[in-house]
């Protein structure tokens, strides 16, 4: 049994183009996911799914530059991406992680694996209920679940966001969500999908960074000692997908 991470990462974005290789602390962002997973006690491996585009050769370099594998498949079909890369590598279980989450704690990764695997589950997020800030988003997906995804969904939505179709149909799957055992705190947002994101994530980086992976518990205790930070990226709003913000 192997669990894998699929971090899905390209240089294109709307809100932020280049956002996955924007500067925090003289590192690029992606950089960081590394060493965040490089601390995940219940991660066999992790690799990079990204698209054919040439814009993307750069990503692919970051990679190698890193002894990080990379896999490369349709620009806006994310979960053909995660299915070529299933292929490929043969996980028993997918935990899925985005480029736009370098504050992520590995504690907490290990917390929603650790649930799935004590369970009987297809699928398991800290993402269904929010009690985590947005940017701890992680999601453990068995392959077989994977797999039924790709064969039973012709939807553009479906096939953009690589767990829509699961979370859509909760009665064809078995579903675990995540709580934060400590204090509440999905009031915040440390993903970095847009300027203001980048602006607060600098801030955190440049003041809590020391050479080691940040924990959340160091993010909030700055935050609350700094509350002014926390209205650089307030009004941003997340998009919605099929009219629901996920």
């Amino acid at each position: 049994m192997s669990n894998i991470a699929f971090i899905a990462a390209r240089m294109g974005s709307e809100r932020m183009p280049g956002k996955v290789l924007a500067d925090l602390a003289g590192i690029p962002a992606l950089v960081h996911i590394f060493a965040i997973l490089r601390k995940v006690k219940r991660l066999d491996d992790f690799l990079v799914v990204t698209t054919v585009l040439k814009e993307d050769d750069e990503i692919e370099k970051i990679c190698a530059e890193n002894s990080v594998k990379s896999v490369r498949g349709s620009v806006h079909d994310v979960l053909d991406r995660f299915r070529i890369a299933a292929e490929l590598y043969k996980p028993s279980r997918i935990i899925r992680v985005t480029g736009d989450d370098p504050l992520m704690d590995p504690e907490i990764i290990d917390q929603v694996i650790e649930e799935h695997c004590h369970g009987d589950y297809d699928y398991t997020s800290n993402m269904i209920e929010r009690t985590f800030p947005r940017g701890m988003d992680t999601e453990v997906i068995e392959f077989s679940a994977l797999e039924k995804s790709w064969k039973n969904t012709a939807d553009r939505d479906d096939h953009e966001h690589v767990t829509l179709f699961i979370r859509r149909n909760p009665e064809l799957f078995k579903i675990h969500n995540v709580l934060n055992k400590s204090i509440r705190s999905d009031d915040l947002r440390l993903c970095l999908d847009t300027k203001k994101d980048f602006e607060l994530m600098q801030i955190i980086y440049d003041n809590i960074y020391k050479g080691e992976v940040i924990r959340l518990a160091e993010v909030t205790d700055f935050l609350n000692a700094n509350p002014e930070y926390k209205k650089i990226n307030s009004d941003v709003e997340q998009k919605k997908v099929k009219g629901k913000i996920y």
